[in-house]
């Protein structure tokens, strides 16, 4: 990629990237139409700044199962992060990892998973839903987003992680500016400049975490990294550091997507509502719904290691691949009508979690958070009106709302 990516990016128009514009409002809004034509047209395409986009689901399935691909480029770098500082950097956590370091340090995450912190969450996140639905039926409606959706990951992520909740905002404005890291090429320098201080930030804040623990263990997820250990192996202060941010900065604004997203989509097909209210069973087939209907992460990335052939181009040795899983999960070669959300839907192995070496670590995490909030809301909530016109969405990396207003009747 050139030097002057982000300059390149801004001069080009919406036809260029033939409809499916990343940094464009109206695919924020809704990227489905421009991604359906682009797997129409030309689906194996290669975009104006020289990365491949795949955008049919066998296609994108195979990269992630089959085909010789990495995280990283040839010479190390990421294709998407900028080496924004030392500390705090993402090179290092182990979603940009590859081969053995990368299995090292997910075997240990895995140890802290399986703990105490996440049985905290079993205990406390249906409280936690329980009463921002009560204070929004209270007020006769509320801002979905910054009532549920956000409020919930960010005490949830902080009572797991065993941040004091008299933290947690700080917590929120770090976190919501560290997420920008997973697309720092492509930003500006003065947004560069808060994502790099934002990581400091956290570094700083989870070095001093990681020592009180060391002195004293709790039950969370800070004090289970500290344990975990494989055949002898722990992890390092500078390493456990990066996990801990990265886990939180990957899984934060991904949970905030799903409910929101998820809770929309309900709103906007009351049909869907009223056959989980008559059949609750549907509930877990419902999330995975949410995430194949509209899934917070539209595209995702790998990076060829040889030449490889998908469908009739050949990708060189070291091509960035942004394989668009918002395209993917609604292929009517995998899903018959797949632009309807039916909850009732049969096999969804959808694309939102990823898939291969680097499926997501959190997955069954954030589909409990999704079960708990979109079935309470949805259960305890009375007939809903959502006022479109003052819907926003958000100009993160990831598919997110930023307000999602409804009144309640």
């Amino acid at each position: 990629m050139s030097d002057n990516l982000l300059e390149t990016v801004m001069k080009l128009t919406d036809e260029d990237w033939q409809g499916s514009n990343p940094l464009s409002p109206e695919f924020r809004a809704n990227p489905y139409p421009g991604l359906k034509n682009l797997r129409e047209t030309d689906p194996v395409n290669l975009s104006p700044i020289g990365v491949w986009r795949l955008t049919r689901y066998e296609d994108i399935n195979r990269v992630f199962k089959n085909l010789p691909v990495a995280q990283t480029l040839a010479d190390g770098s990421s294709p998407n992060f900028d080496p924004l500082d030392n500390r705090g950097d993402f090179s290092n956590f182990m979603l940009n990892l590859d081969g053995p370091e990368h299995l090292r340090l997910r075997r240990l995450v895995i140890k802290a998973f399986t703990g105490n912190a996440v049985k905290l969450m079993e205990t406390t996140i249906h409280e936690l839903v329980a009463t921002a639905i009560e204070k929004g039926l209270s007020a006769g409606g509320m801002d979905i987003c910054s009532d549920l959706a956000v409020d919930l990951p960010s005490r949830m992520t902080c009572r797991i992680m065993g941040i004091p909740d008299a933290d947690r905002l700080l917590f929120l404005e770090w976190a919501g500016a560290r997420t920008k890291a997973f697309w720092a090429r492509f930003l500006p320098e003065e947004e560069k400049d808060k994502v790099r201080s934002a990581g400091i930030a956290l570094a700083d804040y989870f070095e001093q975490l990681v020592k009180q623990r060391k002195k004293a263990l709790g039950e969370d997820l800070i004090s289970e990294l500290i344990k975990a250990e494989e055949e002898g192996d722990r992890l390092k202060d500078g390493e456990l550091v990066i996990q801990a941010i990265g886990l939180l900065v990957a899984a934060y604004e991904t949970t905030i997507g799903l409910i929101s997203n998820g809770l929309m989509a309900f709103i906007k097909n009351p049909e869907q509502r009223l056959i989980l209210k008559e059949q609750p069973s549907f509930l877990p087939n419902a999330i995975d719904e949410c995430l194949r209907y509209d899934a917070p992460v539209v595209f995702n990335w790998r990076v060829t290691r040889e030449a490889v052939v998908i469908g009739e181009k050949t990708l060189p040795p070291d091509s960035v691949i942004w394989l668009m899983l918002g395209a993917g999960n609604r292929d009517p070669e995998r899903f018959d009508l797949p632009n309807n959300f039916d909850i009732t839907r049969k096999d969804i192995k959808h694309l939102a979690f990823g898939g291969g070496p680097h499926f997501c670590l959190g997955n069954q995490f954030a589909k409990a958070e999704g079960i708990a909030a979109i079935g309470q809301f949805l259960s305890k909530a009375p007939n809903i009106k959502l006022r479109e016109n003052e819907i926003e969405w958000s100009n993160s990396f990831f598919r997110v709302l930023k307000r999602l207003p409804v009144e309640f009747h």
